[in-house]
């Protein structure tokens, strides 16, 4: 089972996307445009709360850790805060098979709320924002794509640490979310580029 688990992890990489959107500098400035608060940044801003709430993720160390990861990847010592989590799952109960439905339904939970922000990246192509307004958006989605990738990593670890000799109800979820990383990495390389695309139409108005 630890072989297998571990197979799962190698099968999606934890390198960050296609696109890092921007310079640490000018990612400051749309930070400070993000304050206002679009409901993409909403929910995307809500999943990385949501996701350090419940220790699938270590608190973020600010912008630069962002791009480091975004554009390096995570090391094996930005995991997630591993040994929390599944502090957290073992006092939930001391049945494997009920710890692996709590891993399950976490899984679940991340895959959601990741399908819901990139639901809300598709609503943006159909509007007329500002470059401006899209780069910021932009970063607080990949901030939230960065954050899935991280829970991932910390679902499967803690899989693997309990050593459990059955975590099939596990497996379907975790294709799901693989399936729901893939989709949002491929919402945000187009979304880089509509805001591209933007920038490139207002400088020319």
């Amino acid at each position: 089972m630890r072989s297998v688990l571990f197979s799962l992890l190698l099968a999606t990489t934890l390198s960050g996307c296609a696109t890092v959107s921007m310079v640490a500098s000018e990612a400051t400035v749309e930070t400070s445009y993000a304050s206002q608060e679009s409901s993409l940044s909403k929910v995307a801003d809500a999943y990385t709360e949501q996701a350090e709430r419940k220790n699938w993720v270590k608190a973020n160390n600010g912008l630069f850790d962002f791009a480091r990861v975004l554009m390096d990847g995570a090391s094996e010592k930005d995991d997630a805060g591993d040994a929390t989590y599944i502090s957290q799952v073992k006092r939930q109960s001391d049945v494997a098979s009920e710890q692996a439905d709590f891993i399950r339904s976490d899984i679940e939970h991340a895959a959601h709320g990741l399908d819901v922000a990139t639901m809300e990246v598709e609503k943006l192509f159909e509007t007329e924002i500002t470059a401006k307004a899209l780069r910021a958006d932009l970063l607080s989605y990949e901030t939230a794509l960065v954050t899935a990738k991280k829970a991932r990593r910390t679902f499967i670890t803690v899989l693997s640490e309990l050593d459990m000799a059955d975590a099939n109800p596990t497996t379907y979820a975790l294709a799901q979310f693989d399936a729901s990383i893939d989709s949002a990495r491929d919402a945000a390389d187009k979304l880089a580029d509509y805001a591209a695309d933007r920038r490139s139409a207002e400088s020319t108005s």
